[in-house]
This record gives structure tokens, C-alpha cells and sequence, in this order.
């Protein structure tokens, strides 16, 4: 078997919770079987990574999720002050150190939830917080239910802008998607490209310029991964160019 007949090889990021008396770091199933079902084997990637021999691991790498997480970005790193009751720093290390390297190597990597804000973050934008106290803003709260059908229905629509990607995936100009989350983008990084607005006029999609696939999106879309449009052409399109970079 040649390496461009292999499956590409994609780095999962992982989150530091407690459980019970020990300390863990681990990955929602979710993100592991959206990958296996669209033919990329996951990798998962510690905190401990760093320096060189996290440049090392990434080389063998076609890709890397930024999943969602409970825990928020420090604010200090987006010059905020307020408290968080949820922080992860070895998640912010390592994200920011894949991010870095994914900008200066053109590795695709793919963003949800908190891998969005943290790709912004990491290239100069900002975080609100709060985004439910925002004048005029919809309801973007996870809803308080156990029944994953109601936690991951969809709850509002979003505008496609008209040169966006996902626009050219779909064929449509607007979209309906889940909505899990507090905070979101106040500024936009300089670098990135708008994709998807809420109603309220909210980020919620965005890629970066000049680079093969840095791609990140606010819901998520590893719920019912092959069974949502909209999140088929995601996934399709994150391993399609994780396959070409392979190559």
C-alpha cells in the first residue's frame, strides 16, 4: 500500500477533567467515530506534547480536531479580566502551539466549539464571554436536557456568506445548527474570513486565508455526523484535505 492509499492520520486534541481521585485527559467518543466514519484514523494528542517532539508528531500528521470542551480559553490570552469558572491551560498550550504550526506548515486542521474560539484567540481576536447578555442576541445556550435529540436539536439559522465554502458545499445561502455554547467571537482575527453569521449577526463560521483548510465552525457538527448535510460536507471536506496533504 502506498502512503496517498493510507488514512489520513488526524490528531484530536484532548481536555483535562477530574474524575473521582484522578486527574484525566480525555476525548468526547463523538469526534473519534465522526472521523472513523468518514475513513481518517484518530490520533489522540496529550498535553504533555511540546516543543520538539510535538513538531515531530505533527510532521507524521495530515490533520488536527479542535474539539469542544466545558473549559473556556484563559481571558488573560485575549486581554480580558474576568474570572472563569472552567479553565484548561495545558488544552490552551498545546492548541496554540498546533495552531501555530498549522499556520506556518499548512496542516488542515478543523475547529468546534472551543477549537473556534481558540483559533481566533490565537491569531489576535477576542472572546464576549457572555454572549447570552449581548443586546439583540438569540438564545445560544446549551439546552438543559439529559435527551441528546433536545441537546443537539437544531436552534437557529445562520446566513452563508455568498463567496463562503460552506455556501459552494451546500448550494444554499442559509442553514439551521445546534447551538452548545456562552461565549463567542467580539473580534474577529484580522487573517480570517467570515463564513456564517447568527441572526444577531454572531460569528459562527469563519477559514483562514491563504491556507488549504484552517476551518472552524461554533456548533457542532460530530452529532449525527453522517446523517446531517451540513455536517457531511465538513467532515468530507476536512479528510479530503488531510488525504491531499498526505500526498
Amino acid at each position: 500500500m502506498t502512503k496517498s492509499q493510507k488514512q489520513p492520520l488526524i490528531g484530536i486534541i484532548t481536555c483535562h477533567k477530574p474524575l473521582g481521585l484522578y486527574q484525566v485527559q480525555s476525548v468526547n467518543e463523538f469526534y473519534l467515530n465522526a472521523l472513523a466514519e468518514y475513513g481518517a484514523s484518530p490520533v489522540i494528542l496529550p498535553h504533555q506534547l511540546t516543543g520538539e517532539a510535538l513538531h515531530s508528531l505533527l510532521a507524521q500528521l495530515d490533520g488536527v480536531l479542535l474539539t469542544g470542551s466545558h473549559s473556556n480559553v484563559h481571558p488573560q490570552l485575549y486581554g480580558a479580566t474576568h474570572q472563569e469558572p472552567r479553565l484548561d491551560g495545558g488544552r490552551d498550550r498545546l492548541a496554540f502551539a498546533i495552531i501555530e504550526y498549522s499556520k506556518q506548515h499548512a496542516l488542515p486542521v478543523l475547529g468546534i466549539c472551543r477549537g473556534f474560539q481558540e483559533m481566533n484567540v490565537a491569531l489576535g481576536g477576542s472572546l464576549h464571554h457572555k454572549v447570552y447578555q449581548l443586546a439583540g442576541a438569540i438564545e445560544h445556550r446549551e439546552p438543559e436536557s439529559e435527551n441528546f435529540s433536545i441537546k443537539y436539536a437544531d436552534q437557529h439559522s445562520l446566513r452563508l456568506a455568498e463567496d463562503s465554502w460552506l455556501a459552494g458545499w451546500l448550494d444554499c445561502q442559509s442553514i439551521e445548527v445546534n447551538s452548545l455554547h456562552n461565549q463567542g467571537v467580539n473580534r474577529l482575527a484580522d487573517s480570517l474570513i467570515v463564513e456564517a453569521q447568527a441572526e444577531d449577526g454572531l460569528v459562527e463560521a469563519y477559514r483562514l486565508a491563504q491556507h488549504p483548510f484552517f476551518y472552524a465552525v461554533q456548533w457542532h457538527p460530530e452529532w449525527q455526523a453522517t446523517r446531517n448535510p451540513i455536517s457531511q460536507a465538513i467532515f468530507t471536506q476536512f479528510v479530503k484535505a488531510a488525504s491531499l496533504h498526505q500526498q
